[in-house]
């Protein structure tokens, strides 16, 4: 009798591994996650006007308003978009990864929807950590990490900013992926 487990619908067969990355699979299995626990504050709701860099954008609004951490939900157009696809493993040291080059897009492209986080620390960088997903008028739909610089608004840009109370998002170098990532912390006192 098949095990049903290991043979049939919806199960794959056992492939050779192609993906070289190994940072994960001491991990598989386990649960580990970084975290801080937070309250809700304000919620901003606004537009970001033709020309305004998407991300610089986002948090000229955050900062113009008093917020220092939240998420952002966004949808609107861009002239061009500017952004990542992901990660890939390091060619000369394959246990690390990194962040694949941008590539722009030429617009007007309609970005159909953003999440990320945002952070104002009081020491160190502002942090803007935004994925989302945009369409060409062709069809093509594409996406990935946005940054700063190259995504400069359309006709308009919707942004919705949830504040967060009690935590600070930092960049910091992250030593099993060898990327910076965000850190979630409690607020110092």
């Amino acid at each position: 009798m098949k095990d049903p487990k290991k043979e049939g619908p919806g199960r794959m067969a056992q492939e050779e591994e192609t993906f070289q990355g190994g940072f994960w699979k001491p991990h598989v299995g386990e649960l580990r996650f970084g975290g801080a626990l937070g309250r809700p504050g304000r919620l901003l709701s606004g537009r970001l006007l033709p020309g305004t860099d998407l991300v610089e954008g986002i948090l000229e609004m955050a900062r113009s308003f008093g917020i220092r951490e939240g998420v952002v939900s966004c949808f609107g157009s861009l002239a061009r978009a500017r952004f990542s696809t992901g990660v890939r493993p390091v060619a000369s040291s394959p246990e690390m990864v990194e962040r694949i080059p941008p590539k722009t897009l030429e617009g007007p492209v309609e970005f159909l929807c953003g999440q990320g986080k945002l952070g104002l620390p009081l020491e160190g960088d502002p942090v803007v950590h935004l994925h989302g997903v945009v369409v060409t008028p062709e069809g093509l739909v594409t996406g990935g990490h946005f940054f700063a610089g190259g995504n400069p608004v359309f006709a308009t840009f919707e942004v919705v900013i949830q504040e967060i109370l009690g935590i600070q998002h930092r960049w910091k170098d992250d030593d099993e992926t060898g990327v910076a990532l965000i850190e979630s912390i409690p607020k110092p006192p």
